[in-house]
């Protein structure tokens, strides 16, 4: 008979004794039965005592074990077995698309198979990445993008960061889709180069000969040409774009050197009849704006200055307002912004701006006017503020003078309260220079 042994952990073969053996040294049963009838049923008393002893002790040995099944184990073993076959696949997508400049991303033409797949990887990559606290950053540190470059786009640049990232990349004629697939293998992102294996091999499928869309790694397809579309602009922030230079005029042959600032039109040198003063502010500087123009015409040191505020120029700012902004911001000897926590909050970049339905103009086109600003600070002067001279109420909190130390375009600043002695100074010195 098979006995569970406790002591042991496994099953064994023991004997039982005779029954005339056991019926000789068991207790006298209090109702005994004739004959074969009660060596039957003692039989049977001891056969179930037994089983009964034999499951207690097995169920509690293995409540208390620790086990695992066989299938279980089988399936584990598949599932690494598949993971690490797709995970090899996802690193060859790279070989595919060696020869594709990044610029394919970038290609539209929806009548066009090929436009499709090239705005579907696009689209994928926008979003997974995008979907990501700062994989667009991670994306940029993996690409080799500066440091510097990563800081404009995160503080002044309002565009999709991914897309920005993609676009600052894209310059360098060496830029390369397997680039961008070998950084996401770098990040182990497998998810996203998951999503864009099917649309990618679309691409790759119409620009190369072989029907699975790989090519060897031999000397002879080291040889072969980047293929990048005619044509594709890349619209990038000035500060951004690495293609924007100018030939020598003294020497034409000379090698062409990177602009600091973007080339301009020649035009006529604006002459002012008088100074101007272009106040720019929200709606909590606009008591700031009022002491402001009557501070001027209290002036007799410096007569006929002008004071510009877009709400005292509606009829002439309806007509076109970005015309007229732009035109009166190279025209004026001092652009002055009036900084309140309005004023720091309406220029923070990536924060969502409802559409803006206020009646005041100049509340209205602060954005714009302070990217004019950024744009002169950064390329017409070389860092140098000459233009800009900012304005701090008389109540001033220190968190905002905290919050004003982040933007050196808006340097230097002046107290109201000081406006009149300053601002005298600062027109006096433009008109001597």
């Amino acid at each position: 008979m098979i006995v569970w042994s406790k002591a042991h952990g496994s099953l064994h073969m023991g004997l039982i004794l005779p029954i005339s053996s056991v019926l000789r040294n068991s207790p006298r049963c209090p109702h005994p039965l004739k004959g074969r009838d009660r060596q039957c049923k003692f039989l049977k008393e001891i056969h179930l005592i037994l089983c009964n002893k034999f499951t207690m002790e097995v169920m509690k040995d293995y409540e208390n074990a620790d086990t695992i099944s066989v299938d279980t184990l089988a399936l584990e073993q598949m599932v690494i077995q598949e993971r690490s076959t797709e995970i090899t696949q996802l690193h060859a997508l790279s070989k595919k698309a060696r020869f594709l400049h990044s610029d394919l991303l970038y290609y539209r033409n929806a009548k066009t198979a090929t436009g499709k797949a090239c705005y579907n990887v696009w689209k994928v990559l926008i979003k997974r990445v995008g979907g990501t606290p700062n994989g667009w950053l991670d994306l940029g540190y993996t690409l080799g993008i500066s440091q510097d470059d990563l800081n404009y786009i995160k503080h002044s640049v309002r565009e999709d960061p991914v897309d920005m990232v993609l676009r600052v990349f894209r310059q360098d004629e060496s830029a390369t889709i397997d680039k961008i697939l070998d950084a996401f293998v770098t990040l182990k992102r497998y998810d996203i180069l998951k999503a864009i294996e099917e649309p990618l091999c679309e691409i790759t499928q119409f620009f190369n000969k072989d029907d699975s869309g790989y090519h060897s790694n031999g000397e002879s397809a080291g040889q072969r040409e980047i293929i990048c579309p005619k044509n594709v602009p890349n619209h990038l922030p000035p500060a951004l774009n690495k293609k924007i230079v100018i030939k020598d005029q003294k020497d034409p042959k000379k090698p062409k050197q990177p602009l600091l600032r973007p080339p301009v039109t020649p035009k006529e040198v604006v002459v002012n009849e008088s100074p101007i003063l272009f106040l720019t502010y929200t709606y909590d500087g606009l008591p700031t704006a009022i002491n402001i123009q009557e501070y001027v015409e209290n002036w007799t040191d410096i007569p006929n200055v002008r004071v510009i505020t877009l709400n005292s120029r509606k009829d002439e700012l309806y007509q076109n307002p970005e015309k007229f902004i732009r035109e009166y911001f190279e025209k004026a000897n001092l652009i002055i912004p009036i900084i309140t926590t309005g004023y720091l909050d309406e220029i923070k970049s990536h924060d969502p701006i409802a559409s803006n339905t206020t009646d005041n103009l100049d509340h209205k086109y602060v954005n714009f006017i302070y990217n004019l600003i950024v744009n002169n600070y950064i390329y017409a002067t070389g860092c140098l503020n000459k233009k800009v001279r900012s304005v701090m109420p008389q109540n001033a909190s220190l968190d905002l003078f905290n919050r004003l130390s982040m933007y050196p375009d808006l340097m230097p600043w002046t107290y109201e309260m000081n406006f009149d002695e300053q601002f005298q100074v600062f027109l006096k010195m433009d008109n001597s220079s």
